[in-house]
Formats: structure tokens, C-alpha cells, sequence
């Protein structure tokens, strides 16, 4: 299972997360009295309420650590801290100005129709003091994360563990202590601690929400932040994810079970008289706390392993959904409480009630986030980008149609930067570069580091976006799913899961195209038959890029990126690539080629682009590139004294090499005659091209 397609599923559950909220929030007028207290109350949505309540937030924070740790390492610590600022900082205090306001007045609104004002009144009296948060807690909680993350990593980084022994061992730990079906136990063991021991504790309600006061609480320091910490750790070896999705049926029927006992514990519904006791001996309570500390583990560990099962492959319509998952949740509050105290009054049951609160919220709430969220500059601030609206050809009302210039440089080009620029902070990491593959050809990207290679490869493949310009893959923004089918990668630092065998990876991995490669045909044209039967874990740093570029051809792209492909190995294992490589071009791919390996581009490449500084220096052939340079290689046999020749005009360089005298000019014919002259029995006479790499050395000098 690749990174990539991991990263849909997680997407999935964190949506799920999210949406399940509005379900949840719906539910409570049907057996509770917030915000209203409805004449037909129900046991079924109680034990709804009871269920999502016990992994709902575990599940979100585990998937934000995961996330936060994903970005961080992406695009570092000023960028991470400027994108939560937008996505998340910037939401919360916004979003609690609009919709916190509204929601209290619903509430108050809710609880008088419910027990009149008086009651109402000193009902509010007695609830807990402090600024509400409302549903807006978890923003506020995950700044604390996020801060808490940051410190205690830059101090352990520095002052601890420098070296990255310390990490190394943690990810071992991890690993092998989430491999066995115990791993719940251990993580529940701070929750349970916090929860047993508190006496105020209300049981039914699970572990309490912290939506009153800035104080931040410790039942949800305890269970969500160990949920997050789990997340920033899985991050650093993605490939443990596999155990979820092995075991997540075993997980998922331990946590119905457990779930199972602790509503047989505590009542199906909540004890309004009894909320912080329950009816049985001593050790009922123990047991309460631990089978539901336990439960939220394997329902975390179970839904993220079935996500990954089933939900693994990307879907339009799932990614829509997830896009749109924040901005529902974000606003739902005030509208679910509303229709709640808007039907309190009408004599419908809640089977039918609670199902048209749902729908009709979910309904307004898209329909407000197709037109004036998802194209709006409020899309780029909780999608992280603005998705423009298609325009559609529906009578007289017709689009303008694009240039014939246009459909001509984005149809017919398998991969496209036009006029990009992207920045990081005050960094130009490009700066308006244009840059096209061609159907069939190998395009090599060379740069010192720092040029801007990678910024353009994570452009094409939709891991950034840019500042200003457009980028297309396949016709199409990378962003969308579709423009991706026909893309194969392979990068130069690559996890894959160490207890899979070859033959596994590659079967997995081309199970995701739509007319892949067969596995052992992928095997033959990357040379990694031998290796087919052992496990990726085995294998020596050169069998591990040899059955990465398997992986990545395996779905027999139309267009693939190659970072640094060769780096770790042999001669021989590095030239039966390039005939791979080769045959992959005769057969019509396109491929972009990273490497510091210059004699490897002027083998293969048909075209060359030069960067350096975020500037495109050059494009064009190899032979295009060494004219560029204006510098030639003599060699001859001569007796003319060296340091004389150093001072001929147009002279760069000139040694004498066991008997051969050696220079490197700018105007090579005028020094050629200046020798025969000095030297008419001057022999074995040789003018040179520049190499590749001298010519790129040139080239960067220049543009430094």
C-alpha cells in the first residue's frame, strides 16, 4: 500500500470524524435537554450519542498528529507555523465571532421553551462558569498541541538527542508495541488514571468535553493529547499503518464488546440523578473506566484499519466530501440547534425528526459550501486552496473558449509549469519558470541544491501548489485525482513496508491502475526477478531502489518522475536501469529525470533544463547545452613551454599531462593555429566539445 494512497483513507476518517459530529450534536434533543429538550425522546439516539461520543475525538486527534507531523516535515517550521495560523487560528476566532454567538442565543432560546424562563434562568446559574468554546474546543486544543509539539521537539532535538539515536529507538518501541493487540491497554493508561480518580467524573458522558475556559483540562490533555503524540509518531514510519489494517476487524468487534459492557454498566441512557456514580459494588467503577479508556483505543485502531481497507483508493466524490468535512462541522452548530428548537413543538416522532434535522443541515450547509465557500478566499483558508467554478456551456451563456496556443501547450504535454513562481517566506524557490515534458522524451531537471528541482517535481506532483502560475499533469491540475491514474514516482527517499515481499509490493501497488503492468513483467524489465520472493526489509540500499522504480513502473505510466533514480547503485545494476529506462521511452513514456550523476543525463535525456536560484538558466538538447558553452578541450603532443601558452589570450587552463599539453579555451581555433606556428611538429592533434558537466558547471556560475 503506498503512501500516497494511505493518505486518501486517513483523509476519509478524518471527514468521518468531522460529520459524525453533526450526527452526534443532533441526537441530544432526543434524550438530553441541549439545546432543547424534545417531547419525544428516544434510547436508540442516546446509545448513538454514547457510541460516536467514545472514539469520535480520538480518532480526529490521532489523524492531526499524523497530519501535523506530515506538514511539518514538508515544508518546515515557519511554514507550518504560518498554515496552522491560517487553517486553524484564523478559523477559530473568526469562526467563534460568527456562529458562537447565534448557537448560545438558540441554546437560551431551547431552554426556555423547555422549562420556562425561571427555570431556564436558574438552570444556566448553575452550569459551569468560564468562556464557551463550544464545538470550537478542538481549534483550540490543537494550538496547544501544536505548540507543546513544536517545544518539546526543538528541546529534545537540541539538548537530548541530536544525533537521532533516542528518535530511532521511540520508532522501534512504537512499532513493535502497536503490532500486538495489548497496544490499547498501554495507551489508555493515562486516561484511565485522570478518570478514575476524578470524582466529579460524569461516566455516561465519556471523557469530558472541554468547551468552557481557556484552562486547559486534564481528561483531554490526557486522552487526546496521547491520541495526537501516537499520530506525530506513526507519521515518522507510515508503514506501521499496515497493522491497523491487518487487525482492524479483530479491533473493531473488542471495541463493540467493550462498548457493550460499559453501557451494561452504566445504563443505556443517562442517570440524570446519578451521573458521577454507578449502581454496583466497589470495583464497578475500575472497571467502567477501564473498558472505556481501553474502548476508545480499538475503535481508533479499528476505523483507521478500515478506512485503509476500504477506502484506500482515491474517489472524487470521498475527496469532495473531505474538502467540504471542515466547513460543515465549522458551521453546523447553529443550524442543527435551530431546526431542533424549530421543530420542538410539531408532534412528529423522532424517527422522523432527528433523520430531516440531519439531511436538511447537510444539505444547506453544501449547497454554502459549492457556491461561497470552496471558490471563495474562504476555500483557501480552510481547503488550503481556492477550487474555481467550472464554467458550463448551457445556452447563450457560453465560456469564452481558450486560446488555440493554450489547448495546444496543456493538451498535448504530458506535464506543464507555465509562468510559476512559488515561494517560501522571503525565499523564491522559482521565479516565473515555464518549463514543458514532451510526449515520449526524458526531460533531466539539473540544478546545484537549492536550484529549485525539487519544488518543481512536488509541483507536478501536486505536493505543493504554486504562488502564481498554473501547473498540469495529464491535461489536468494535479490536484485532481484523474490527472494522476497515468503517473508513476519514484523519489529519492522512499518507505515501503519491510515485511512485504517484492513480489507483494509491486502486486499491491499496480492493483491502484487501471491496466497495469503484470507483476512478472515488472519484475523482468526492472531486474528484480532474483528478488521477487524475499521481503523489502532483507535487502541490501541497492535492491531497495531497484524495486522502487519496479513499484514505480509497475502501473505502466505515461509519465514518470525519477529522483536521483541511480544513487547506491552498482555499475552494472545502474546500466541495466538505463536500459529499463530506455525501453520505457521507446514505448512512449515520458519520464523527468533528477540526478547529480551528469554523465547519466547526457546518456538518456533528449532535452536538458538548467536551474539554479529558481531562474530556468537553459533548455534545450545536450548539444544545445554544450554549445552554449563557448570553452573547448585541446590535446596535443608539443614541446611549447606551458606557462607560455597560459598567456596567449582566450586561455582558461593549460597543464602538461604525462607528455600530452592540455588546454581548455575559449576560442579554440585561434589557440590550435598559435600552436602549429610555436610548434609545426605538434601531433595527435584533438579539439573537444564540452562535456555536459562542464557546460552546466558554466551555466550555474553564471546565473550565481
Amino acid at each position: 500500500m503506498s503512501q500516497e494512497n494511505r493518505l486518501h483513507a486517513l483523509d476519509a476518517a478524518r471527514a468521518f470524524a468531522l460529520l459524525l459530529g453533526i450526527v452526534l450534536h443532533a441526537t441530544m434533543s432526543f434524550f438530553f435537554f441541549v439545546p432543547a429538550q424534545d417531547p419525544s425522546q428516544s434510547t436508540t439516539l442516546a446509545v448513538t450519542f454514547y457510541v460516536i461520543h467514545v472514539f469520535r475525538m480520538g480518532l480526529f486527534f490521532l489523524l492531526a498528529g499524523f497530519f501535523a507531523h506530515m506538514v511539518l516535515h514538508r515544508r518546515g517550521t515557519r511554514e507550518f507555523l504560518k498554515g496552522r495560523a491560517k487553517r486553524i487560528l484564523v478559523p477559530m476566532i473568526v469562526g467563534w465571532v460568527l456562529i458562537a454567538p447565534p448557537t448560545i442565543y438558540i441554546v437560551i432560546v431551547g431552554l426556555t421553551k423547555t422549562f420556562g424562563e425561571q427555570a431556564a434562568a436558574s438552570g444556566a446559574a448553575t452550569m459551569p462558569q468560564g468562556f464557551p468554546l463550544t464545538h470550537l474546543w478542538f481549534l483550540y486544543y490543537l494550538c496547544i498541541f501544536y505548540v507543546l509539539a513544536l517545544g518539546v521537539r526543538a528541546a529534545f532535538v537540541r539538548f537530548v538527542d541530536p544525533n537521532g539515536v533516542v528518535r530511532s529507538r521511540i520508532d522501534t518501541v512504537v512499532r513493535l508495541s502497536l503490532a500486538s493487540y495489548l497496544a490499547p491497554l498501554v495507551l489508555a493508561a493515562p486516561l484511565f488514571a485522570v478518570l478514575y480518580k476524578d470524582a466529579a467524573w460524569m461516566m455516561w458522558f465519556g471523557l469530558p468535553t472541554p468547551d468552557i475556559g481557556f484552562t486547559p483540562k486534564l481528561p483531554a490533555l490526557a486522552g487526546f493529547g496521547t491520541a495526537f503524540v501516537l499520530g506525530w509518531l506513526l507519521h515518522r514510519q507510515v508503514e506501521v499503518l499496515e497493522v491497523f489494517r491487518r487487525q482492524c476487524f479483530v479491533n473493531l468487534a473488542v471495541a463493540i464488546g467493550l462498548t457493550s459492557l460499559c453501557l451494561s454498566l452504566v445504563g443505556l441512557k443517562p442517570n440524570m440523578m446519578g451521573l458521577t456514580t454507578l449502581d454496583g459494588p466497589a470495583w464497578s467503577r475500575a472497571a467502567y473506566a477501564g473498558a472505556y479508556t481501553v474502548s476508545i483505543w480499538y475503535w481508533v485502531f479499528g476505523l483507521t484499519g478500515a478506512a485503509l481497507r476500504f477506502f484506500n483508493k482515491p474517489s472524487p466524490g470521498r475527496r469532495y466530501i473531505a474538502d467540504s468535512s471542515y466547513w460543515l462541522y465549522l458551521a453546523h452548530l447553529p443550524v442543527v440547534f435551530g431546526l431542533q428548537v424549530l421543530l420542538l413543538d410539531l408532534p412528529w416522532h423522532w424517527s422522523l425528526k432527528f433523520p430531516f434535522i440531519v439531511v436538511t443541515t447537510l444539505a444547506i450547509l453544501l449547497v454554502s459550501y459549492h457556491y461561497l465557500v470552496r471558490p471563495t478566499f474562504i476555500g483557501g483558508i480552510l481547503n488550503g486552496r481556492k477550487y474555481p467554478r467550472r464554467s458550463r456551456r448551457t445556452g447563450s451563456d457560453t465560456a469564452p473558449a481558450p486560446s488555440a496556443s493554450v489547448l495546444a501547450l496543456h493538451d498535448t504535454k504530458p506535464a506543464v509549469l507555465e509562468n510559476v513562481t512559488r515561494r517560501f517566506g522571503k525565499t523564491v524557490a522559482l521565479d516565473d519558470v515555464t518549463l514543458t515534458v514532451e510526449p515520449g522524451e526524458m526531460l533531466a531537471v539539473l540544478g546545484p541544491n537549492g536550484a529549485g528541482k525539487s519544488t518543481a517535481i512536488s509541483l507536478w506532483l501536486g505536493l505543493l501548489e504554486p504562488d502564481e502560475g498554473s501547473v498540469r499533469v495529464m491535461g489536468a491540475s494535479p490536484l485532481e485525482v484523474t490527472s494522476r491514474l497515468e503517473v508513476g514516482v519514484m523519489m529519492q527517499d522512499v518507505n515501503l513496508a519491510p515485511d512485504l515481499k517484492v513480489r507483494e509490493h509491486i502486486a499491491q501497488t499496480a492493483s491502484y491502475y487501471a491496466h497495469p503492468l503484470n507483476v512478472d513483467e515488472a519484475l523482468a524489465i526492472s531486474g528484480t526477478t532474483p528478488l521477487a520472493g524475499k521481503r523489502y526489509g532483507k535487502l541490501s540500499g541497492g535492491q531497495k531502489r531497484q524495486v522502487q522504480f519496479a513499484v514505480a513502473i509497475c502501473g505502466a505510466p505515461k509519465l514518470l518522475f525519477l529522483d536521483e533514480p541511480t544513487v547506491g547503485l552498482d555499475i552494472e545494476a545502474r546500466e541495466a536501469m538505463w536500459r529499463a529506462i530506455a525501453k520505457l521511452m521507446a514505448e512512449g513514456c515520458s519520464i523527468v529525470l533528477t540526478t547529480h550523476y551528469l554523465e547519466e543525463a547526457e546518456a538518456l535525456a533528449d532535452r536538458v533544463a538548467v536551474l539554479a536560484k529558481g531562474k530556468l538558466v537553459a533548455t534545450g538538447s545536450v548539444e544545445d547545452m554544450r554549445s552554449l558553452v563557448t570553452r573547448r578541450r585541446i590535446s596535443c603532443r608539443s614541446g611549447v613551454d606551458i606557462d607560455e601558452i597560459r598567456g596567449w589570450p582566450g586561455v582558461v587552463e593549460a597543464l602538461r599531462d604525462a607528455g600530452n599539453v592540455k588546454v581548455t579555451a575559449f576560442d579554440a581555433e585561434s589557440i590550435v593555429r598559435r600552436l602549429l606556428v610555436a610548434d609545426p611538429a605538434l601531433s595527435h592533434l584533438e579539439v573537444r566539445q564540452a562535456s555536459l558537466a562542464e557546460a552546466f558547471t558554466e551555466l550555474t556560475k553564471e546565473a550565481a
